[in-house]
């Protein structure tokens, strides 16, 4: 066992008649336990690199394209204004929100690119009223006119900037 004492000095040789040398090992030992050795160094240096790598939300690479969280302000803001530009673009009196999000990306450029794809339903509201965020949905299946869109919002914050730049919708 004493024979991987030798690799963090493998360049030293020590002759048989050497005080230290017996308390070490022969040169036909050290040749035999070399590999040996470098693959437990190699092991350990391993399962010390990654207990000390970034967790997965760490080592995000810009201009990928990850899952969005939800909850955050900023995916909020967006989602918001892509609805709101939806409900400008519709002809349709009534308002329409989201009846659930179905998936919500990010992505960093030269700002942020968010990809929505989202089951969007028709409220009791028209588009006047306020407090559009909070209305009912339609309960009579022919009002419902529910509609699976997808939304790509450009948005730079630092210059207060956003644009949809894509939307498609079609009737669930």
């Amino acid at each position: 066992m004493h024979s991987c004492l030798l690799v963090w000095a493998p360049r030293l040789r020590l002759s048989p008649t050497s005080p230290a040398a017996p308390a070490l090992c022969s040169a036909s030992e050290e040749t035999m336990a070399w590999p040996l050795c470098t693959l437990l160094l190699l092991l350990a240096a391993q399962a010390v690199a990654l207990a000390w790598s970034p967790q997965e939300e760490d080592r995000i690479i810009g201009g990928g394209i990850y899952d969005a969280d939800l909850n955050d302000e900023w995916v909020q803001r967006a989602l918001h204004f892509a609805i709101s530009e939806y409900n400008k673009a519709t002809e349709d009196e009534y308002y329409r929100r989201p009846l659930r999000v179905l998936r919500a990306r990010e992505q960093t450029v030269a700002g942020m690119n968010y990809f929505f794809d989202v089951e969007v339903g028709r409220t009791i509201c028209t588009k006047s009223q306020p407090n559009l965020d909070t209305c009912a949905f339609h309960e009579q299946p022919e009002l419902q006119k529910k509609q699976l869109c997808s939304f790509e919002i450009y948005e730079v914050p630092w210059e207060d900037r956003r644009s949809l730049v894509n939307s498609r919708c079609q009737e669930a």
